[in-house]
C-alpha cells in the first residue's frame, strides 16, 4: 500500500513538474508590421528577441514573424531610425498584427545618443554562449613561429653614454639592427584552457627577446574563447558575459561567405581607456557563432607589458570539415615601444596546423612541465627548416642566420675574443655604475658591482659605500661555479668590513646548490631591512632622524638548497656567528649639525649607556621548505626552469634551532609557518593575502637580535610599489617578541576597475588601492591598521607614485591615522 502511495506522489510530482515546465517554456508566433510615423512600411528592419537565437528582417511591406516568450524583449532596429525596445505579454497582444512604430533621428531629440549598437550586442551575446562548444577542448596541433625585434632609432647615445655601454644586447652595427631574431617548432596538447603542454622540436635564436616572450605556442597564445585570454597579457576578451561593460560594440558588415553562412563584423571600442581592453574588429559567422578574424590593438600600459606602447594582433581562422568547426590558423603580434630611450619594433608570426583531436586526454597526463624542448633542438639542419616553414625567410632573416652560422663555425678563441671586446670596454661610467668582463670562450665572467646603488649615510658608519667583485664560471657539465667578495668602507669609523662567498650549483636540473660565505657586516635588527637604505640615509644626514639600529656580526655558514621535488624547495643552512654591540659613530648629522642622534639601542633609543643584548657567539641550524601546488616548469635537456607564478597560495615552512650561545638564555627552538597568495581576480583587480605565525618553544629571554621583529614605519615615506607585508603606522621595534605572534596582510589594487567608471577620475589613471594588516604578540593588544590609497599616481607617463591613508584600530598603537607617501623609483636604488 505504501510503495503504490510512494509510486503515485512520484509520478504525480512529475506530472506537475512537465506541465510547469511546458507553461514557462511555452513561445509564441507572432506578426508584426514596422512602419515610419507616416504609416510607410519601413523595409529591412532588424528584429530580434534578447537572449535568443530568434531573429530576422521585415519584408517590402515591413512585415516580420519571429518567436518570443511571455516577457522577453523585442528589439527593432534600422539605421537612421531611434531603436524599439518592447516587452512582449500574451495578455495584451493585438490579436492580429502586432504594430510598432519607429522613428526617425531626424525627428528625435537631438541629444538622442546610442553608442551601443544593440544588435551588435545581440551577435556577441550569441557567440559568447556558443565560446565553449567552439573552442577546442582535447586536441593537439603543430606549432611554428618566427619573431624579430628590431632598434629603429638613430639615437647613439643618453645622458652622455654609449648605447652598448648602457645596454650590451643593443650593442648593434647600422647593417643589422636586430635584437632579437627566432623560429621556433613544436607540438602543443591541450585539454580545455586549464591543462596544456608543448614539446619544442626545434628552434633557432639570435639575441635577446628582452624579457618579451612570444615566440613558444604555450606564450604568443591569446584565445579570447578563454576567460584568461593569454599568459603573457591581462587584457578583457570581447567575448565574456561582461564585457558589454567594458566595450561598445557596433556592426560594420553582413556579407554571405561561400558556405552559405552570414560573416558579421563587428568592431568593439572601449568605453574607458584606462583599463585592460582592446580595440578593433572581429568577424563571426552564423554557423555556430564561432570567429572567422581578429583584428586588435593593446595599449602596453593597459595590458601590464612594460616596454611595450602598443600591441596589435591579427588572427585568421580556417573552416574544418572534418571538426565542423572554425580554427586558428596564423597569428601575427605587432609591437612597438622602447628599451631604455631607444625605440624598436618587432614581430610574432605564428602558423597552426594539423589540429588532431584526442578524446583520450586526461587530466593525469598532464604535470607541471609546461614546456618540454626535445634533445636535439638546437641541432636540426637547414633541410628541416625548409621543410617545415610554412613561409620562407625574408633576405634580411636570412643573411642575419648565415651570419650567426658563420660564427659559430669560427668559435674559435680569436672569435670570441673580438666579439667580447665590443662590450668588455671600461670607462668611467662604468666605475661609478658597474661593470662586467665576458669571456665567452671560458665561459667565464667577472663583475664589479660599481658603486651607485650602495652610496650611503648612518649614525654608526657616517658616509659609507658598499662594493664588491663577482666572478661565475660554467662547466661543461652545465654545473655554476660562483666567487665573490663584498667591500664595505664607513668614513666615520674608518673602517672596512669584507665578506665573501663561494658558491657551486651542482647541476641545473634540481639545482642542488651549496654555499660558503663569511666575514664581517653590519645588520639592522630587523633583518628584513624595513628602513631602507636611501630613507635612512635622507631622514639620518639631513633630519637626524637614524631610524635604522645595527649591529655587527662576523661570521661564517654553510648553506645547502635543492629542489628534492616538484613542488619542493629545501634549504638548509648551518651558521657560527658573534654578534656585537656597536654605537654611533656620530653625535649630529652633517647638514643639521643642531640636532642629535638617538641612540644605537632599539629597545630606548634615549639610552645610550645600556646595551641591547650581550655581546655573544652562537650556532644555529635553519631548516625551511617552500611548497609551490602549481608549480610550472621549463624543461631543457640538461636543465629546468622552475617558474615562480601560482594561483594557489604559496606556503613556506620554517625552524631555527640555536647551540652553544656563549650566554645560555640565548639559545631557543623557533617554529613559523607562512601562506601568501598573489594573483589576478578575473577582471576586478590583484589580490594579495599573507598569513604567518609563529613561536619559540623555550621562553628564555634570548639576545634581541634573535627576536621576530615586523616591518613598521615611523617615515612618511613608502618605498615599495605594494605593502604587502607592511604596517605603515607601527614603530620598528615596539611589537617584537620572543614568545609568539599571528600576522595577517590583505591588500586588493582594484587597478582600474572603480576609478575607470567615476567621471573625470577615470582621466587620471589612478588605482584604488584598499587594504587591512593585522598582528597580534602577547602582552599587546590586537594591533589592526586598514588603509586606502591612489596607486600609480603622477602625470602622462611618470607615475612613479602612490598616495595611502592608514587608520589604526588598537589601544597600543601609538599613532591612530597618517598619510604614507610612496615613491617607486627607491626600489631601483635600494639595497
Amino acid at each position: 500500500m505504501m510503495s503504490n502511495l510512494n509510486k503515485l506522489f512520484f509520478y504525480n510530482t512529475l506530472l506537475i513538474l512537465l506541465v510547469m515546465h511546458g507553461y514557462a517554456q511555452k513561445s509564441y508566433s507572432i506578426i508584426g508590421r514596422v512602419t515610419d510615423v507616416k504609416g510607410l512600411p519601413v523595409e529591412n528592419s532588424i528584429v530580434f528577441v534578447k537572449k535568443t537565437d530568434h531573429q530576422t528582417t521585415t519584408n517590402t511591406n515591413g512585415i516580420f514573424h519571429i518567436e518570443i516568450q511571455s516577457g522577453q524583449q523585442l528589439y527593432v532596429q534600422k539605421e537612421g531610425y531611434a531603436i524599439r525596445k518592447l516587452e512582449y505579454s500574451p495578455s495584451k497582444a493585438e490579436k492580429n498584427t502586432w504594430n510598432i512604430v519607429l522613428t526617425s533621428l531626424k525627428d528625435t531629440d537631438i541629444f538622442y545618443d546610442n553608442p551601443q549598437d544593440e544588435y551588435a550586442l545581440f551577435i556577441m551575446d550569441l557567440a559568447s554562449k556558443n565560446k565553449r562548444s567552439n573552442n577546442l577542448q582535447k586536441f593537439n596541433v603543430d606549432f611554428y613561429s618566427k619573431g624579430n625585434l628590431q632598434l629603429i632609432s638613430g639615437r647613439q647615445t643618453f645622458l652622455g653614454q654609449k648605447r652598448k655601454d648602457l645596454d650590451p644586447s643593443l650593442d648593434l652595427t647600422d647593417l643589422n639592427n636586430y635584437i632579437y631574431l627566432g623560429e621556433l617548432t613544436s607540438k602543443r596538447t591541450t585539454l580545455n584552457e586549464d591543462y596544456n603542454k608543448e614539446k619544442v622540436n626545434a628552434i633557432n635564436e639570435i639575441g635577446k627577446s628582452k624579457d618579451l616572450f612570444f615566440l613558444t605556442a604555450t606564450d604568443s597564445d591569446i584565445n579570447l574563447y578563454n576567460k584568461g585570454v593569454s599568459t603573457q597579457i591581462n587584457v578583457i576578451s570581447p567575448l565574456m558575459s561582461y564585457a558589454k561593460t567594458y566595450y561598445y560594440f557596433k556592426l560594420l558588415s553582413k556579407e554571405l561567405d561561400n558556405l552559405g553562412n552570414d560573416i558579421y563584423t563587428i568592431s568593439f571600442t572601449p568605453k574607458r581607456d584606462r583599463e585592460p581592453i582592446m580595440e578593433g574588429t572581429l568577424s563571426l559567422t552564423s554557423d555556430k557563432w564561432q570567429i572567422t578574424q581578429l583584428y586588435a590593438a593593446m595599449n602596453g600600459e593597459n595590458i601590464g607589458l612594460k616596454n611595450v606602447k602598443q600591441l596589435v594582433v591579427t588572427q585568421e581562422y580556417k573552416y574544418n570539415s572534418s571538426l565542423d568547426l572554425y580554427l586558428k590558423e596564423t597569428q601575427n603580434l605587432y609591437l612597438k615601444g622602447k628599451f631604455l630611450v631607444f625605440d624598436y619594433i618587432g614581430s610574432f608570426k605564428a602558423h597552426y596546423n594539423n589540429y588532431q583531436v584526442d578524446n583520450n586526454l586526461n587530466k593525469k597526463q598532464f604535470s607541471s612541465e609546461l614546456i618540454q624542448y626535445s634533445n636535439n633542438f638546437l641541432n636540426q639542419p637547414d633541410s628541416y627548416w625548409q621543410n617545415t616553414r610554412p613561409y620562407p625567410l625574408t633576405k634580411k632573416e636570412l643573411a642575419t642566420y648565415n651570419e650567426q652560422e658563420l660564427k659559430l663555425q669560427e668559435t674559435t678563441k680569436a672569435t670570441l675574443d673580438s666579439i667580447d671586446k665590443r662590450t668588455n670596454n671600461f670607462t668611467l661610467f662604468k666605475l661609478v655604475k658597474g661593470y662586467q668582463h665576458i669571456n665567452s670562450h671560458n665561459n667565464t665572467s667577472i663583475t664589479y658591482r660599481g658603486l651607485i646603488q650602495t652610496f650611503a649615510f648612518n649614525a654608526i658608519q657616517g658616509f659609507n659605500v658598499t662594493t664588491g667583485l663577482d666572478y661565475a664560471k660554467i662547466q661543461d657539465d652545465n654545473s655554476l661555479t660562483k666567487l665573490g667578495t663584498i667591500v664595505n668602507y664607513g668614513t666615520s669609523e674608518n673602517k672596512f668590513r669584507v665578506s665573501g662567498y663561494a658558491s657551486h650549483i651542482f647541476n641545473q636540473i634540481n639545482y642542488n646548490t651549496l654555499t660558503l660565505t663569511g666575514g664581517s657586516t653590519i645588520l639592522q635588527f630587523n633583518q628584513d631591512d624595513p628602513i631602507k637604505t636611501p630613507i635612512n640615509s635622507i631622514a639620518s644626514a639631513y633630519f637626524g632622524k637614524n631610524y635604522a639600529k645595527y649591529f655587527q656580526k662576523s661570521f661564517l655558514q654553510l648553506k645547502y638548497e635543492q629542489y628534492a621535488f616538484n613542488k619542493f624547495k629545501f634549504t638548509g643552512t648551518l651558521e657560527y656567528a658573534h654578534r656585537k654591540v656597536i654605537s654611533n659613530g656620530m653625535q649630529s648629522p652633517p647638514f643639521a649639525p643642531h640636532k642629535d642622534f638617538t641612540s644605537n639601542n632599539p629597545l630606548d633609543p634615549n639610552d645610550f649607556e645600556t646595551a641591547p643584548f650581550i655581546d655573544n657567539s652562537i650556532f644555529k641550524l635553519n631548516m625551511a621548505m617552500n611548497i609551490i601546488f602549481d608549480q610550472k616548469i621549463i624543461s631543457y635537456p640538461s636543465s629546468k626552469q622552475y617558474l615562480p607564478t601560482s594561483k594557489y597560495p604559496i606556503i613556506t615552512l620554517n625552524l631555527d634551532k640555536t647551540l652553544n650561545a656563549t650566554t645560555s638564555n640565548y639559545n631557543y627552538t623557533y617554529v613559523s609557518f607562512a601562506t601568501q597568495y598573489n594573483d589576478n581576480i578575473g577582471k576586478i583587480g590583484n589580490l594579495y593575502v599573507g598569513l604567518s605565525a609563529g613561536k619559540y618553544l623555550e621562553q628564555n629571554d634570548i639576545a634581541f637580535t634573535d627576536y621576530k621583529h615586523f616591518n613598521g614605519n615611523k617615515t612618511f615615506i613608502g618605498s615599495s610599489a605594494v605593502y604587502n607585508k607592511h604596517f605603515n603606522l607601527l614603530p620598528y621595534y615596539e611589537f617584537s617578541t620572543n614568545k609568539s605572534y599571528v600576522e595577517f596582510h590583505l591588500e586588493h589594487d582594484f587597478r582600474g576597475y572603480i576609478m575607470n567608471k567615476i567621471p573625470l577620475l577615470n582621466k587620471t589613471r589612478y588605482s584604488l588601492v584598499m587594504g587591512y594588516h593585522m598582528l597580534n604578540v602577547p602582552d599587546k593588544d590586537v594591533y589592526g591598521e586598514f588603509s586606502i590609497g591612489l596607486n600609480n599616481f603622477g602625470f602622462g607617463k611618470f607615475r612613479p607614485f602612490r598616495i595611502d591613508f592608514f587608520h589604526t584600530v588598537s589601544a597600543d598603537a601609538p599613532k591612530k591615522f597618517g598619510f604614507v607617501f610612496g615613491i617607486k623609483v627607491l626600489d631601483l636604488i635600494q639595497k
